[in-house]
């Protein structure tokens, strides 16, 4: 081939090229070419613009955690991460701030203490009941005979009339501060004397550290029996009747109800010497001269002798209980001695 000829041809191949600068110098010129260029740009702008806005990712979408490493060739794919619950943009879209999902988790209940409300007692056919009453559950009970009851937590003695006792305790229960009037949510008194054929008394016996006591009083001990009652909360406790022996005294108590009635104001500060054999047939020798002479023949036995008269009786008594700080003297028998 020819030198010519291949000069030819280049120049041929490279028309297209130089006839393209040449439009491009063409249209640039004058005014109205720098118009439509001006024009052109906006328009080539504004597509760039489309193009960018349509991979944008949208303001409500939400990263919730990191974007995951890439898998390993022949491994499973990871999943696509979803958005927790209330995540997403702190501004989504109209600028209102991003209003968090109520949680649906439920709330666990918050445990309260016993609350004792009120107690109870009742007389049956063949038995008494004590029912005491709670709010918000039923606390753990204990009970069981005991030689004698005294106050939790200073171990003073707790005054009881009867001739066995039960202690009752109650844990945890309500708190009070106002014992023995009654625990603070309890409007009843601290001290209940039915005196019925077994029980005879309920008194407060202290409230320390969520522990609430109580003692029972009873004419005799008899098998008890505890159970538990719903709606309301209850522990009750049915005493059996028990049969006590005839009262001995004669003189001035003469039944076991006085005598119970007589033992609660004994404990509450009343006639301190029922419990002194002498001063109790002082007491009863009033009537008998108006100026006794009196002799203690034995541990239970007095003489008891008018001066004016001449009269003289043999007045013997007994302690009916020895259980208790009341265990009061009565008189059992009064017999004139002939002259």
């Amino acid at each position: 081939m020819k030198t010519s000829d291949i000069d030819y041809k280049a120049r041929r191949a490279a028309r297209p090229h130089l006839a393209r600068h040449g439009l491009a110098r063409a249209i640039t010129q004058g005014p109205a070419g720098r118009r439509l260029c001006v024009v052109a740009a906006a328009a080539c702008l504004a597509a760039l613009a489309s193009a960018c806005a349509s991979q944008a990712p949208s303001p409500a979408a939400a990263v919730s955690s990191p974007k995951p490493h890439a898998a390993a060739s022949g491994s499973k794919p990871p999943a696509a991460a979803q958005p927790l619950p209330g995540s997403g943009s702190s501004h989504p879209a109209g600028g209102a701030p991003a209003q968090p999902t109520p949680s649906t988790a439920a709330t666990a209940p918050v445990w309260q203490e016993p609350d004792l409300t009120a107690i109870q007692v009742g007389e049956q056919a063949a038995y008494d009941q004590a029912v005491f009453q709670f709010a918000t559950g039923i606390p753990h009970y204990s009970i069981s005979y005991v030689s004698a009851i005294v106050q939790n937590p200073n171990g003073a003695p707790v005054p009881l009339p009867g001739r066995s006792f039960l202690r009752l305790t109650f844990d945890p229960a309500s708190e009070a501060s106002n014992l023995p009037t009654g625990p603070s949510s309890y409007p009843g008194p601290g001290t209940i004397s039915p005196y019925f054929p077994t029980l005879l008394q309920i008194s407060a016996a202290g409230n320390f550290e969520g522990h609430l006591s109580f003692g029972l009083g009873l004419s005799g001990r008899a098998r008890y029996q505890v159970y538990t009652l719903t709606n309301p909360e209850r522990v009750v406790i049915d005493i059996p009747h028990v049969t006590l022996p005839a009262f001995p005294g004669i003189w001035d108590i003469t039944s076991w109800r006085q005598f119970w009635e007589v033992q609660t104001a004994f404990d509450n500060g009343h006639q301190p010497w029922l419990t002194s054999p002498s001063m109790v047939v002082s007491a009863w020798a009033s009537g008998f001269s108006n100026q006794p002479a009196i002799r203690q023949l034995g541990p239970n036995t007095f003489q008891v002798t008018d001066p004016v008269t001449a009269k003289v009786a043999i007045v013997s008594g007994t302690r009916p209980v020895t259980t208790g700080q009341a265990q009061l003297w009565v008189i059992t028998s009064i017999t004139p001695v002939p002259s």
